[in-house]
């Protein structure tokens, strides 16, 4: 039922009564198209859209501190380049994975490329910087990869952090981005859109495929001598658990082999549950293998049988260099799920030879700090996972 001619009124008198501030606090909670159709609400916020403390306010709200910005823009067309450099950097923010491609003969496929990055704010102005991230012995290990920054003008400006290549940072709908470098006579500034139909991705997949893309791959080799391939990367979207999925996101933990690896834990529209391990990914493979799925989320709450018990008491804690051996033996269960996974991407020193080449059954067991380890019938051992991120940051330890 549609409001009253009345309360629309009422709704609008309101907003035209509120001080300056408390409107740019409104816009710079929107998108940039939801901020422009509140703007033809009333005039206050049409005023307060072309206002020059507008990218001020958005910076504010994401954790960007004033002084890091340039200048206060003094004219219109300068504050809308501020606000959507800022709103195209709060759109990278996060961790991305990197989807897989064949090296070409420039490329050296030998290198092991991280399939993380994470891009968080820098300090030195207002600056996103991304990493790539690989385990190590003695926990996450960063590299860094592309800088972006805002120039006194406004505009977005990148980097890559080998040799200083300007690149450019592309959208390919809402969670797929093309990172490559900027080619002579090229844009670097190239427009950021909220979402591109079917068919623009289509051509934009096939024109880098087309005689011409590869003439202008081949520019980019030849600028500043440093060739780059074209890196894809897809959002993670659910980085960290919830109450309602507490085995969502990214973890990280100590694999058979006693190296630290990354786990994705996803949960599927219909309630089941997938955990992949990340892998390198040159070559053609997909980025990262199944370790264990269920379709039934039902956890087993306590009082829990001895044979549940037994079944997690009588196994070891595959330990790192650095694990601190006590905390991990001595964890809490809270609960218990049952899981499966398909019996070639388990242990592959199982103690037990498998008749069903199809699935194995194995359990996650979820501990009262929030994290949890997972083993599988016919091994002895259980992998510990702990959080890989907090509150959009990275934990390196």
């Amino acid at each position: 039922m549609g409001s009253s001619p009345a309360a629309a009124a009422a709704a609008v008198t309101a907003l035209e009564d509120l001080p300056e501030d408390a409107l740019l606090c409104i816009l710079a909670l929107l998108a940039p198209p939801d901020a422009a159709a509140a703007a033809c609400a009333c005039r206050r916020l049409a005023s307060a859209a072309s206002s020059p403390s507008l990218p001020l306010a958005l910076a504010l709200r994401l954790g960007v501190p004033a002084p890091s910005l340039p200048a206060s823009p003094t004219c219109p067309a300068a504050a809308r380049r501020l606000l959507r450099s800022l709103h195209r950097l709060s759109r990278l923010l996060g961790l991305w994975r990197r989807l897989p491609f064949a090296p070409s003969s420039h490329s050296p496929s030998a290198h092991q490329s991280p399939s993380l990055a994470a891009f968080e704010w820098a300090a030195p102005r207002a600056t996103l910087a991304a990493s790539l991230l690989s385990p190590s012995t003695l926990g996450v290990s960063r590299s860094p990869f592309v800088t972006l920054s805002i120039a006194d003008s406004g505009d977005t400006v990148a980097a890559a952090a080998a040799g200083d290549v300007p690149v450019c940072v592309n959208f390919v709908g809402n969670n797929h981005i093309v990172v490559e470098a900027a080619v002579m006579g090229e844009d670097e500034e190239v427009e950021i859109v909220s979402g591109s139909p079917p068919e623009e991705m289509y051509a934009h997949f096939a024109n880098r495929r087309s005689p011409g893309a590869g003439r202008r791959r081949r520019g980019k080799h030849g600028r500043r001598g440093v060739f780059m391939e074209p890196e894809h990367f897809v959002r993670i979207a659910d980085a960290e658990p919830t109450k309602a999925r507490p085995l969502q996101g990214l973890w990280k933990g100590i694999c058979e082999d006693s190296t630290l690896e990354f786990y994705l834990v996803a949960y599927d529209d219909i309630g089941g549950v997938t955990c992949r391990r990340f892998n390198d990914t040159r070559g053609q493979k997909s980025g990262y293998s199944p370790v264990f799925w269920t379709t039934d989320t039902t956890f087993l709450e306590p009082p829990f049988s001895e044979q549940e018990l037994d079944n997690y008491s009588n196994r070891y804690h595959i330990q790192g260099v650095t694990s601190n051996h006590a905390s991990t033996e001595n964890r809490l269960i809270s609960r218990i799920l049952c899981i499966n996974s398909s019996h070639d991407v388990v242990d592959p020193h199982l103690s037990t030879p498998l008749d069903d080449v199809r699935s194995v059954e194995g359990r996650v067991w979820l501990y009262e700090d929030g994290t949890f380890g997972f083993g599988f019938v016919g091994s002895d051992s259980v992998i510990d996972l702990r959080h890989a991120s907090s509150a959009g940051c990275i934990l390196d330890t």
